[in-house]
């Protein structure tokens, strides 16, 4: 099972996204924006105009500082 840990920022939407890809599919996800944090998993993919991210790691333009350790996705996640 292949694990990789995101964090990227859209500036279009003024996102700060925590995302943890499991086998190539986002499991959870974390959305910090200045009006609070969304928590989204499998078992609740959706909220209000949240929803989990569905496209493949691929569709992402990540650099070499997108990527973080489990550790800090963690850190976050266990937030809410």
């Amino acid at each position: 099972m292949k694990e990789i840990f995101i964090k990227k920022y859209w500036h279009e939407e003024d996102v700060l996204f925590y995302l943890h890809f499991q086998n190539e599919e986002v499991i959870e996800q974390v959305g910090i924006t200045p009006k609070g944090n969304v928590f989204l998993s499998l078992e609740k993919p959706r909220e209000n105009t949240s929803l989990l991210y569905d496209q493949s790691l691929d569709e992402l333009d990540l650099e070499e500082k997108d990527f973080i350790t489990k550790e800090e996705f963690y850190r976050i996640w266990n937030e809410q």
